[in-house]
């Protein structure tokens, strides 16, 4: 039960989280400037003015700010008609880019020194991501970056970059940009004259004469409608393929011009045949077929003897008034001709059948199986194994060392209620006295009150009933709620058989281990863990995190998730001698705090002064504080999501030392 003292130190903790922030927290939220401007200063210059300006307009001028550093140096490429220059977005000596940032200007000029200045500007590139640019020039030049702030100040020059413009070549020639005019006399030679660039409309009149043509040039399709004539045709110039269909008549062939030799494939018909022209040693063999026979045509004494076999009876022609008695036998049979549609009622009788298929009939008593030895499956309406009267069905795998099947048994349990339905799975029996063999029963329970309806299942093994590896697995149904529970009887060193319990309901689940050393309970109230010898370990890969309340720690501490861990100092920085160490520490909560007192050199005034080497305790986003110095100095510490510890917008020397206190940030979001 908390105390008023607990309440007191609560509310104590609460308002120590509280006062960084709310030290950090504006203090102008509701404050306006009317009809004038707000003034920002360092060390007595003017460095910006938030508000209205001069020349009556409103807005935020920068003036008199620092010099920004100067660009990493550009690269220089050759392009049509000039020079292309690219910037990385780096600055000389891995430099942020400067928060005042306005554009990079691009200065080029024929000779490697020179002073950039407002007559060697070429252009500029407006986004501190970088960019490329174009410096128009038939010659080389040397070119350089310099940064420009948002107040004017201009950096010093980057390093040199050279280059000239890319030749004119073919590919990079305009369609139209060379016209007739650009061209020189006989500039254009037979060589330069493409394939087809000279049509007909191109030619001049009769400027193609006999001796221009070539052999073979001139091909039909070339030839006007009559341009041939008979004194024009060449001896045996004119073959069969130059004849056409119908072009010949009669009165074009000679006498005996046609012979056997040359008449088609079925050129002569019937109605070309002579009465009496074909006898019968005109027929060659197989001439006559059965389409070529007339109806009864054909009689008995017109057959010769074996003429008829079984292939030209039809199918279904002989019926059984057609067949002499006893002509039928069983060597007559083929194997499968008689189906069990066949057969009349009660035609077999203590008879094996062996390779007939019977489809859609009942077997009533006996055994079937699928074989008698091997894997096979055997069903019998009693069980063969314990001759029990319920219907099983045996499942033989063929091993050698199984003593018994597999089987699938019809069961009927007695209850104080009636009798129960319940279907049994035995495993394979390995051992000849039926030990160790698995089985499942799965039952549905009764409708009565004693054995409500609902899902029962258990798994056991035989001759060891409520001993290690039975499991029991029960469900209710049939009301408006629902429920499960596994038991299982374990073994636990020399302390016997020991039962765990696993419960799951609407209401919650819990877990009771076998010997009672533990429990785990899940309810509307919440989660609970119980350990009646030792200590609850809670082990994550990932760490833990717990949020949405209080924690309430009944024993015991609650332990920061990091220890106080130094940071790498630069630029000559090193600890205050007899202070605070600089250094980073993780609270549970994911908050990171920055504590200790810095030595830092005279010359240092803007840079990166320090890393935090562990990206755990890094923020996502970057974060700026103000930090103390010894003579008032002001500088705002950025703390960048690469680690980075940088100083900037100092307003004097630091005095020789920082410190860092009331620094802190969220390593989580």
């Amino acid at each position: 039960m908390p105390t008023a003292l607990d309440d007191l130190a609560r509310r104590i903790a609460a308002l120590e989280a509280a006062l960084p922030e709310l030290s950090r927290s504006s203090h102008l939220a509701y404050s306006s400037v009317d009809d004038g401007a707000l003034k920002v200063t360092s060390n007595g210059r003017l460095r910006a003015v938030i508000g209205q300006q001069p020349d009556g307009t409103t807005a935020l001028n920068i003036v008199n700010g620092p010099v920004p550093p100067a660009p990493a140096a550009p690269t220089a490429t050759p392009t049509l008609g000039g020079v292309r220059v690219g910037w990385n977005g780096r600055f000389a000596n891995s430099t942020p880019s400067p928060l005042d940032f306005s554009r990079i200007e691009v200065h080029a000029a024929t000779t490697a020194s020179f002073i950039p200045s407002p007559a060697t500007l070429v252009t500029t590139i407006e986004t501190p991501q970088g960019g490329t640019a174009t410096v128009p020039t038939t010659t080389p030049v040397w070119v350089v970056l310099v940064t420009r702030s948002t107040s004017g100040k201009a950096s010093g020059p980057s390093p040199t970059a050279s280059a000239g413009p890319a030749p004119v070549v073919a590919q990079e020639v305009l369609v139209g940009i060379v016209g007739e005019l650009q061209l020189a006399d006989d500039a254009v030679t037979a060589a330069k004259v493409a394939v087809g660039a000279i049509d007909a409309p191109a030619l001049a009149d009769a400027a193609v004469t006999a001796t221009k043509l070539g052999q073979a040039a001139v091909t039909a399709g070339k030839l006007a409608k009559d341009a041939v004539t008979p004194g024009t045709v060449a001896a045996d110039a004119i073959t069969a393929r130059e004849i056409t269909t119908g072009a010949i008549s009669t009165a074009e062939l000679a006498a005996g011009a046609v012979t056997t030799a040359n008449l088609a494939a079925g050129a002569v018909t019937a109605g070309q045949l002579a009465a009496n022209a074909v006898t019968a040693d005109k027929l060659a063999a197989g001439a006559v077929t059965a389409g070529t026979i007339a109806a009864d045509a054909v009689v008995a004494g017109s057959i010769a003897a074996a003429a008829i076999t079984s292939r030209e009876i039809k199918a279904l022609s002989v019926t059984a008034d057609k067949l002499a008695v006893n002509s039928i036998t069983a060597d007559k049979i083929a194997a499968g001709a008689i189906t069990a549609t066949g057969l009349a009622a009660d035609a077999i009788d203590g008879k094996t059948i062996k390779g007939v298929t019977i489809t859609g009939a009942t077997v009533t008593g006996g055994i079937l199986q699928t074989g008698l030895t091997g894997r096979r499956v055997l069903l019998a309406p009693t069980d063969p194994v314990d001759n029990s009267p319920a219907p099983s069905a045996l499942l033989y795998s063929g091993a050698d060392v199984e003593k018994q099947p597999a089987r699938l048994t019809a069961e009927v349990r007695t209850t104080p209620d009636g009798s129960v339905p319940m279907t049994r799975l035995t495993g394979p029996q390995l051992t000849a006295d039926g030990t160790q063999t698995p089985r499942l029963w799965l039952g549905s329970g009764s409708p009565g009150t004693a054995y409500p309806a609902r899902g029962s299942y258990s798994l056991s093994v035989a001759g060891e009933s409520g001993m290690a590896g039975e499991a029991v697995i029960t469900g209710r149904g049939g009301d408006k709620t629902t429920a499960a529970s596994i038991e299982m009887s374990v073994r636990r060193g020399t302390g016997g058989y020991k039962t765990a319990l696993t419960h799951l309901d609407p209401e919650g689940w819990f877990v009771q281990l076998a010997d009672q050393i533990a429990a785990m309970y899940l309810s509307k109230d919440g989660l609970t863990i119980k350990a009646l010898q030792g200590g609850v370990l809670i082990q994550t890969g990932n760490g833990l995190r717990i949020q949405g309340g209080a924690i309430d720690v009944g024993s015991g501490l609650v332990k920061n998730s990091s220890s106080w861990t130094p940071i790498t100092l630069r630029r000559g920085c090193s600890q205050l001698g007899g202070w605070q160490a600089v250094t980073v520490k993780k609270r549970p909560d994911g908050m990171v705090a920055l504590r200790g007192i810095m030595s830092v050199p005279e010359e240092v005034t803007d840079n990166v002064i320090g890393t935090i080497d562990d990206p755990d305790l890094r923020p996502k986003v970057g974060e700026i504080f103000p930090v103390a110095t010894p003579n008032q100095a002001g500088a705002n510490l950025y703390v960048q999501p690469n680690g980075n510890l940088e100083i900037w917008n100092t307003t004097g020397p630091f005095g020789g030392w920082l410190s860092f206190g009331n620094v802190e940030w969220s390593s989580v979001d």
